[in-house]
């Protein structure tokens, strides 16, 4: 197979090389990969600013990726055979399995994959995976009720486009906080009520709109302290990320992306009906990983960069 590889740290370091078949183990399938998004937790583990969040005892070379589409071929012991043949959309927990997704073969448990729609191109549906599932558990971890307001950072990107568009779709006033004015009418297109600035004082944005501030705030773009003032005394923060210090009764609290096949079922079945928005930057070869990750460095375009995996 051929597969993406780190030997070393750093984004310019990122090879693609021949590597042993993996063979499917118990209760596990072999997945023909036909595309994996390249994420922001791709490039922290890349480049070496997520070492601290490796698995105890890893150590290079390593595979990244979370989420691919791609083809069941092999089924390991304990799995139906029948499936053999079947459009799945996978997803690794790379922090605990340090078993990467952007590879030609990749084997997967049975229960981290989804039956995939056939109506959505591959390109497309594999975005879903982590970023679809980050924002599913952050929103689950607020347990908002209809009604009330929330605030999303990062609004249109590849995190926060989901949150907003899941909120919205459940019945959450949703402020959208973009960095870009450029952003603004994304964020409307995606569900948003209303559109702050992320520049600035945020809080004091969002106050004009919720003058008592926003019930939650779930912050994809890392803002951290300076976000909470948009949120109401005791109100809630969720941050993909690090952890303000609480202030005036908020809980404050870190959520992340985790393997849940209904969720992962449902944002799919979403996307391929047009009630979640996939949209991709830019879509490489595998043999052209490098420029991707650099592609991805650089922010080329709004969406998200996919590797292609032709001929799988």
């Amino acid at each position: 197979m051929r597969a993406v590889r780190v030997e070393q740290f750093g984004l310019d370091q990122v090879k693609v090389q021949d590597m042993p078949d993996p063979v499917p183990g118990m209760g596990e399938v072999l997945i023909a990969t036909d595309a994996a998004t390249i994420n922001p937790a791709d490039a922290a583990v890349a480049s070496g600013a997520a070492v601290g969040r490796f698995p105890p005892g890893a150590t290079g070379p390593f595979t990244p990726g979370w989420d691919l589409v791609g083809r069941i071929i092999a089924c390991g012991d304990g799995v139906d055979q029948s499936l053999i043949g079947t459009r799945a959309l996978g997803f690794s927990l790379w922090f605990e399995s340090f078993r990467g997704t952007q590879a030609s073969l990749v084997a997967l448990p049975i229960g981290n994959v989804v039956p995939a729609p056939d109506s959505l191109p591959p390109t497309q549906l594999t975005t879903v995976g982590l970023n679809g599932l980050t924002a599913w558990r952050g929103l689950a971890d607020l347990k908002l009720k209809v009604g009330e307001t929330l605030v999303v950072t990062g609004a249109t990107g590849g995190v926060g486009g989901f949150a907003l568009e899941l909120a919205a779709s459940r019945g959450l006033s949703v402020l959208g906080a973009v960095h870009d004015d450029g952003d603004k009418d994304e964020a409307l297109v995606l569900g948003a009520a209303a559109v702050v600035t992320a520049d600035g004082d945020l809080g004091a944005q969002v106050r004009k709109v919720v003058p008592d501030g926003a019930d939650a705030l779930l912050d994809t773009a890392s803002i951290g302290a300076p976000a909470l003032g948009a949120v109401r005394d005791g109100g809630r923060y969720v941050t993909v990320t690090n952890l303000p210090n609480p202030e005036r009764g908020i809980d404050v609290f870190r959520s992340g992306g985790r393997m849940d096949a209904e969720a992962l079922a449902t944002l799919a079945d979403m996307a391929s009906t047009g009630h979640l928005r996939t949209p991709v930057a830019k879509v490489f070869d595998l043999d052209d990983a490098p420029a991707a990750y650099m592609a991805f460095a650089n922010r080329a375009g709004r969406g998200r960069i996919v590797l292609s995996f032709p001929g799988t």
